[in-house]
């Protein structure tokens, strides 16, 4: 029996996550707002990758592991709340980014919902 692909399956995305200092809740609410981003996207339900408690500067097995699958096709976008999650210095969270997108995937940043609130034009009642 062969191994279904990507086409019988839908669409494989992955969410990655890094928190420093651990968090008991495993960002939960970054869960639950990159999930439903995702389904917007085609992506019901991706599987999420988290470095919980770990630096951006040491090992990040999770991120090796998403790495390793992107490489080897069986997924195609990463959703991020923002490309902190690869690093605190913005060089190394972009040459991380740059790096899935070479080995076949794409990096996707969930829109912050706050940021798009502040840029609505604001609405007025009435007509006088």
């Amino acid at each position: 029996m062969s191994t279904p692909s990507a086409r019988t399956i839908g669409p494989i995305g992955a969410v990655y996550l890094r928190c420093y200092p651990f968090d008991t809740w495993e960002m939960a609410s970054h869960q639950a707002a990159i999930r439903a981003f995702a389904r917007t996207r085609g992506y019901w339900d991706p599987e999420v990758f988290l470095d919980n408690g770990r630096r951006s500067g040491v090992a990040l097995p999770q991120l090796d592991a998403l790495s390793a699958l992107v490489g080897a096709g069986w997924c195609e976008v990463v959703f991020v709340p923002g490309l902190w999650v690869f690093s605190v210095d913005d060089g190394d969270a972009r040459a991380t980014a740059e790096r899935l997108k070479r080995l076949g995937g794409r990096v996707e940043e969930v829109p912050d919902p706050r940021r798009a609130a502040r840029s609505r034009p604001l609405l007025r009642s009435g007509t006088g």
